[in-house]
């Protein structure tokens, strides 16, 4: 009996049950679900990640803004830890195990940069460089959108390394450290601690983006049944690199949006950071599906913003979006 089979006969999973929309027996304590999908492989530190970025976000919320605390987070970790180390937002978005060019070719390509996502975080923490003359308010919102952008872009990376160890010369598909964990990592980072901190959470609040959620879900679900069986899943695995660029452009758009439509300068500025943060992972997405538009979104996103600007960027979205059936 092979290792993977091993585990999952220990675990007591079935492939019957996880194939079914709702699992015969209640999910065991240390397993995670959500709208269908329960993760066969222990994922509960990588589901601890998120949590970084809400305690990054409550250390901005204070008065004053804890700014150290918010940087101590995001570059040393606190909530994910990894053999004997934790963890960090920043690890992973320095180009983290020199992966950055295989999962995200478009945007290392467009920055010229494989840690195009860390130095703006870090300068925007510090108030330094572009972001030294900001108000707090619209250096916070940026940190909220690329924090996201870093977990979005982290799922992509477990998405590649699933794929990678599946169709290596030697699969791995051990519960552990194969195929089938870096599968349900997916849900891990995107899900979030019951649900909060994270990409479920925000696309929740925007337009299209609980259906989103609830294809993904599904999808992983329906993907984890060949991986357990030790065949690797390319139709979902399509289907969840789509749905991952579908999420990451919606919550673009409902920031550009909201920008367009801002009341003043001051709350134009912010959505205007936050969009910009959230461009950190949107732009894999634009750049695969509609490059000629780059040009156009950015200017959108330089300065406070310019109304008729932010609202052609809304519209060049609209249209990727409708490009990807979303």
């Amino acid at each position: 009996m092979r290792l993977s089979s091993r585990l999952v006969a220990t675990l007591g999973l079935s492939l019957m049950a996880l194939s079914l929309p709702a699992a015969a027996e209640a999910p065991q304590d240390w397993q995670l679900s959500h709208g269908g999908f329960v993760t066969a492989a222990d994922v509960r530190p990588h589901n601890g990640l998120p949590q970084d970025r809400g305690d990054m976000l409550a250390a901005l919320a204070a008065t004053p803004p804890d700014w150290a605390e918010a940087l101590t987070v995001y570059t040393w970790g606190r909530n994910f830890p990894w053999r004997d180390t934790t963890h960090s937002l920043a690890r992973f978005a320095d180009n983290y195990n020199g992966a950055m060019p295989h999962v995200l070719p478009a945007s290392v390509a467009h920055w010229g940069d494989a840690a195009f996502a860390a130095a703006p975080v870090f300068s925007a923490l510090a108030g330094t460089g572009a972001f030294s003359r900001l108000a707090p308010e619209a250096r916070i919102a940026f940190v909220e959108g690329a924090t996201l952008a870093t977990i979005v872009n982290w799922t992509r990376f477990e998405l590649a390394m699933a794929e990678r160890k599946a169709l290596a010369a030697e699969p791995n598909w051990a519960l552990t450290n194969g195929s089938p964990k870096n599968w349900n990592e997916i849900f891990a980072f995107h899900f979030g601690p019951e649900g909060l901190h994270s990409v479920h959470a925000a696309l929740a609040a925007v337009p299209g983006g609980a259906d989103v959620n609830a294809a993904l879900y599904a999808v992983l679900a329906d993907g984890q049944v060949h991986l357990l069986e030790e065949h690797w899943a390319e139709d979902e695995a399509a289907s969840v690199a789509r749905l991952l660029h579908e999420g990451s452009l919606r919550l673009l758009h409902a920031a550009l949006s909201d920008a367009a439509a801002a009341p003043d300068e001051d709350r134009r500025a912010e959505a205007v950071m936050l969009a910009r943060g959230l461009w950190l992972a949107a732009a894999e997405a634009m750049l695969t599906l509609a490059p000629d538009e780059i040009e156009g979104i950015e200017a959108a996103l330089a300065g406070t913003g310019d109304t008729a600007l932010l609202l052609f960027a809304t519209e060049a979205v609209d249209e990727a979006l409708a490009g990807l059936g979303g």
